[in-house]
């Protein structure tokens, strides 16, 4: 029984050997898999410690160049534009990728220039004076003068003459037509009808008629009203755009914009005249030079759609067309679903790298935007991105924290087992022994 119990004992121990033995091997391997991921994370670090990001110069502080990291509201924005240079944004075919606000002014504006420019709060007209009691005879004629001399100039451009007239007075020769009327239908209400049909209907008993269409989107705009001129025959006959160059089409612009500011004239509330039915606060004209910049920048940006077309993002699905990319994190059925690079500054800069999104500049020399490169235009530089340094530091330092702590718990690990397998060897050998001894005694017996 002794011997039968040695030998027991001897494979018991033997066994909690081999587990330790093999359990200790596992330790190592975590340990080398340690060290494999200590060197990863050093290579990820030593990556990051080599990231970049575009900046662009927004300006100088004496000598100093200022720079700021790059986004879409940054390049191309009015401050941008007036302090560096105007840029554009568009895709591979040349369409400029604008804002909300601007597409909707856009569309709204069905190609007019002249009501663009409202949409977006700004007029290019000078004209200070309107045709009111508000102004002297003297004044109003001068302003006619000025008037009549804006549309001697278009004219001269597309061949109309009408005649040698001295433009003494200011209403012989133009007028204002509005396209929008308020009307009472056979039952007695009062409806209003814009220019492009749409009717707002007014309801019984509104004495201030003018203020509820005004807040209900039914005051007319820029645009919504055109010129007249008498022709040789005392009849009227409204001035359409007849020419073909840019020249031509500026100079129709101006002249009807400062028509309207004198001769379409309406009231407010407190009987003062204010200008395009948005009272005279709301637009900002060219009369004061600190717009004048503003306007140059929202007609470049004119310009170029419509010589190239435009596109915008959406979060409406029912909004999706060729012109709307939908971009809202949900479910989409149309569109890619994509972070929107007006909005995320790294979507953006990620798409100038890859060609996906393209520079243009407004060049005054050219008066045209010219096409450029972040690594060809010298206003963008790339430099140490040392925020995604910071971060990547920050991680590298977590990181290889929780990696000492997981390689001192497994040091702890192969001492405890070292110090189990000592003892097991000795408690083997010893067994090992006693079991040898007893063979050798059953040996001496029967021999």
């Amino acid at each position: 029984m002794g011997m039968a119990a040695s030998q027991a004992r001897l494979l018991s121990i033997t066994a909690r050997l081999t587990n330790n033995e093999n359990t200790g091997q596992a330790v190592s391997y975590s340990k080398q898999r340690l060290a494999d991921q200590t060197q990863q994370i050093t290579n990820e670090y030593n990556e990051a410690l080599d990231a970049t990001k575009l900046t662009v110069l927004t300006g100088f502080n004496g000598a100093q160049a200022n720079y700021e990291d790059i986004s879409y509201n940054l390049m191309t924005g009015m401050q941008m534009a007036s302090t560096t240079k105007q840029y554009v944004v568009t895709d591979t075919k040349g369409k400029v990728l604008v804002t909300n606000q601007i597409a909707e002014a856009y569309e709204r504006s069905k190609g007019d220039f002249n009501s663009f420019l409202a949409k977006l709060g700004y007029s290019q007209s000078d004209m200070t004076v309107q045709d009111t009691d508000a102004y002297t005879n003297e004044q109003k004629n001068d302003a006619g003068k000025k008037i009549h001399e804006a549309w001697d100039k278009y004219f001269a451009t597309v061949g109309i003459n009408l005649g040698d007239y001295e433009h003494d007075t200011f209403l012989d020769e133009f007028q204002w037509n509005n396209t929008w009327a308020t009307v009472v239908d056979k039952n007695g209400d009062l409806k209003y009808t814009d220019k492009d049909g749409n009717v707002i209907e007014i309801p019984a008993g509104t004495t201030d008629v003018e203020g509820y269409l005004k807040g209900h989107g039914g005051i007319s705009q820029v645009g919504d009203g055109y010129t007249a001129y008498k022709d040789k025959n005392g009849e009227w006959q409204p001035i359409n755009y007849e020419g073909t160059t840019e020249e031509s089409r500026n100079l129709y612009e101006y002249a009807m914009s400062i028509t309207e500011a004198f001769l379409r004239t309406t009231n407010d509330a407190n009987n003062k005249p204010y200008i395009m039915g948005t009272g005279v606060d709301a637009i900002k004209d060219a009369s004061n030079p600190d717009n004048a910049s503003a306007i140059k920048y929202y007609q470049n940006i004119f310009n170029k759609i419509q010589s190239s077309g435009y596109f915008t993002y959406t979060n409406t699905p029912a909004k999706v067309d060729e012109n709307h990319l939908y971009t809202s994190e949900g479910t989409g059925t149309k569109g890619n679903v994509k972070k929107n690079p007006l909005q995320d500054n790294y979507t953006f800069e990620a798409a100038l790298r890859d060609g996906s999104l393209r520079l243009e500049y407004y060049s005054s020399t050219d008066k045209a935007f010219k096409s450029t490169t972040i690594s060809e235009d010298n206003c963008i530089q790339e430099v140490a991105d040392e925020r995604a340094i910071a971060r990547a530091e920050t991680k590298y330092t977590q990181d290889m924290a929780d990696l000492e702590n997981k390689d001192k718990k497994l040091d702890l690990e192969l001492k405890k087992l070292d110090t189990e397998h000592s003892a097991l060897q000795t408690e083997y050998d010893a067994v090992k022994n006693v079991v040898d001894k007893n063979v050798e005694s059953s040996f001496k017996i029967f021999s």
